[in-house]
């Protein structure tokens, strides 16, 4: 899985919003909740204790898999480049999936790799031919077809959750724009941490809830009492269960049994923004500027180390 435009008649068609809410958070139990945003379909809660957000309304598993296994969101155009083509038609992403590789290296080597959700297989393709033995899991039926193809690999069609893998066999596993997708981030950090050999590197990567594009969503949905609910909605998508800050992951990561040993920010929005206004598109470009200066860019990159 990975973030895109998810087109609403699957959601209207395929999703049931279930009237679901927790007296506890699900991610470290405390009590201490409040909500923040209150849009039309749900609303976003927040942990005070592990700064952890999730929607209110939680999806099932049948929800996720009619989500990510139809042929419209298989078609998005985030999948649309040819690994062939893909350094030089995604640069940004390119850039991002060398920088991360080239940092693993230096901790670990080479070895196997495991990329969960690898979709159409781009990242696969680039670790490949960086030396990695590689392998991937996806939902999406036909992004597995079109990632084997693509990177003559193993990709396994299934959900990371169900999947059954041998422990201790991967030296690294990716889980590019997955966490915020799933219904159970503690299970699938601790099932990582299982597979992972002893000193193996899993990176994860999900919007911040601290980047500066989230603060300024969050003060103009504040000054203008909920009725300014842009970009707040476009950075709280409907097909996002969770919402993270970088402190609040790697927080987790740790309670998962896994060490942090290097958070950075990205830029991701705007290569891949479907945005109709070129000025909304833009602007976003330009606070993603600014926020390189301080390492407060949209999406977050962890990198977690089992003991």
């Amino acid at each position: 899985m990975a973030d895109g435009t998810v087109h609403s008649t699957i959601l209207e068609s395929s999703v049931t919003e279930q009237a679901h809410s927790f007296l506890a958070c699900p991610l470290c139990g405390c009590t201490r909740l409040r909500t923040v945003y209150r849009f039309a379909r749900f609303s976003v809660l927040h942990c005070e204790g592990c700064s952890g957000s999730w929607r209110s309304n939680m999806y099932s598993a049948g929800d996720i898999s009619a989500m990510y296994t139809g042929e419209a969101y298989s078609q998005n155009p985030y999948f649309s480049y040819d690994v062939e083509e893909f350094q030089t038609r995604a640069k940004g992403r390119y850039a991002n999936y060398v920088k991360a590789l080239a940092d693993i290296e230096s901790r670990v080597g080479l070895g196997k790799l495991l990329d969960v959700g690898c979709g159409s297989g781009a990242f696969l393709n680039v670790a490949r031919q960086r030396g990695w033995e590689i392998s991937g899991v996806e939902l999406s039926p036909g992004l597995s077809e079109m990632s084997r193809r693509a990177v003559h690999a193993e990709v396994t069609t299934a959900s990371f959750e169900s999947v059954d893998l041998p422990a201790a066999s991967y030296d690294v596993i990716t889980m590019w724009d997955i966490i915020e997708h799933v219904i159970d981030p503690v299970l699938c950090i601790e099932k990582v941490r299982r597979l992972l050999k002893p000193g193996g590197i899993a990176l994860f990567c999900t919007p911040d809830e601290d980047s500066l594009l989230a603060r300024a969503g969050l003060l103009l949905y504040r000054i203008s009492g909920g009725k300014v609910f842009y970009p707040a909605l476009a950075l709280h998508p409907t097909y996002h269960t969770y919402f993270f800050t970088r402190d609040g992951f790697a927080g987790l990561i740790e309670r998962c049994g896994m060490r942090a040993v290097r958070c950075y920010s990205q830029e991701a929005f705007f290569e891949h923004s479907q945005l109709p206004s070129p000025f909304l598109k833009w602007g976003i470009w330009a606070i993603e500027q600014v926020s390189a200066l301080a390492d407060r860019r949209y999406e977050v990159v962890c990198l977690a180390q089992k003991p």
